[in-house]
């Protein structure tokens, strides 16, 4: 009865090995022609972002968000989701127009079905006339140029395109991007 038990047992095993070991995907690495294509699809979603924002095309701007979009902005609540982030842009769009310097070349690291893109901006801001601020009590842009590092995560859609998911950035050094 024990050789029986200890026999089961070793089956058993033997069965949960190897069913755990098939199923590991056994992928190959992409091929650069294939990075280099994802990175050339990511570059033109912030092509189409900076377009967007300076031509205050809200629905284009949403339309290179992920549906579970997080903005997590410096001393501000982060706003969860593409039509929170929608209502946050309604003020944004209606009482300022905006201009945006880029500095250097996006540093965007693959990593399957995300990437990591790193970059800087100085936006310049022309507040409509008589408005000294926008705020939606979710947060306040005040300052007439904006100097900022970002670092956004983006998500390959079901599309195989790609979409922003996480967009975050802190303030930058003062001297960054002198114009």
């Amino acid at each position: 009865m024990r050789k029986q038990i200890r026999l089961y047992l070793i089956l058993v095993w033997s069965f949960i090995a190897i069913t755990l070991g098939g199923c590991g995907q056994s992928v190959n690495p992409p091929s650069e022609e294939n990075l280099q294509a994802d990175k050339n699809a990511i570059t033109q979603l912030y092509d189409d972002w900076a377009a967007a924002v300076e031509s205050s095309d809200r629905l284009g701007y949403l339309a290179v968000l992920d549906e579970d979009i997080n903005m997590i902005a410096p001393g501000a609540s982060d706003i969860i989701g593409r039509d929170a982030y929608g209502k946050f842009l309604l003020p944004v769009f209606q009482y300022a127009t905006y201009r945006i310097e880029r500095l250097g070349t996006p540093q965007i690291e693959l990593m399957g079905d995300y990437a990591l893109v790193r970059y800087d901006y100085v936006v310049h801001i022309t507040m409509a006339k008589g408005v000294d601020k926008i705020t939606d009590n979710q947060a306040a842009l005040d300052k007439l140029v904006n100097r900022a590092k970002y670092l956004d995560i983006v998500k390959r859609q079901d599309s195989g395109g790609w979409k922003v998911f996480r967009h975050m950035w802190n303030d930058a050094p003062q001297d960054m991007g002198e114009t």
